[in-house]
């Protein structure tokens, strides 16, 4: 246990031990996107409580692609008073701050979002809707948007950011053999549904510079026949 209590470092970034609270979504946000109060509280509530590092929910990088009305935005500049203050709200109160960006792919939902979800392949989800199938202009275009919106968590001041790749999102999707069908550069073998996420990870890169921590989450097994595995 007395390991828990270690200082770390992540390139740069230094912990003041390795204990992470990991990002789970609290639908805390205010019905715009918006930080709200109440979840400046929570999170603060969480750095008061030791952990090295408290990583933010999962935040949409789209401005009409998002798993819930209540899902924190970061896919605009008019969002970042309130990214601020959350940054500053947990670093102040003793950990490290990241926050999680994240596109849901098939997993949104037109109810919500008013707008069909769009996926890398015309294949439905654990919901019964059909997304659309994405066009390479439109990939390049989401990897910019991922890449913006990295800039902004450092902006706030968020000391890393963490790219969500797993849990059946769109970039776990482009992973998938189970999800992913396509017949371009981006689908295909291995390397070709890699190569989506990882053009994210050099743009990414390019925004925020060398030095600033770049976390990826990835699922190694979807537990689906046909999706990726560990083997």
């Amino acid at each position: 246990m007395s390991k828990l209590f270690e200082k770390i470092k992540i390139g740069n970034l230094e912990l003041k031990n390795r204990i992470v609270m990991p990002p789970m979504g609290t639908q805390l946000a205010n019905p715009d996107g918006t930080v709200s109060p109440r979840q400046i509280e929570y999170y603060a509530c969480r750095a008061r409580g030791g952990a090295g590092l408290v990583e933010v929910e999962f935040s949409a990088i789209d401005p009409v692609q998002f798993a819930a009305p209540t899902q924190v935005r970061i896919s605009d500049d008019r969002f970042m008073p309130g990214l601020a203050a959350l940054a500053l709200a947990i670093k102040s109160n003793g950990a490290r701050a990241a926050i999680q960006i994240h596109h849901p792919g098939r997993q949104a939902s037109s109810r919500s979002t008013g707008v069909q979800p769009v996926a890398p392949s015309a294949i439905a989800g654990p919901s019964p809707e059909l997304p659309r199938e994405l066009s390479a202009g439109e990939i390049l275009e989401l990897e910019e948007r991922f890449a913006q919106a990295a800039l902004r968590a450092k902006q706030a001041g968020f000391d890393a950011v963490e790219l969500h790749g797993a849990h059946g999102y769109l970039l776990c999707q482009f992973f998938s053999p189970y999800s992913n069908r396509r017949q371009d550069e981006f689908g295909g073998d291995t390397r070709r549904r890699a190569r989506f996420p990882l053009e994210i990870v050099h743009k990414v890169r390019q925004k925020v510079g060398n030095d600033y921590p770049i976390l990826f989450r990835l699922s190694a097994d979807e537990h689906v026949e046909g999706g990726l595995t560990l083997s």
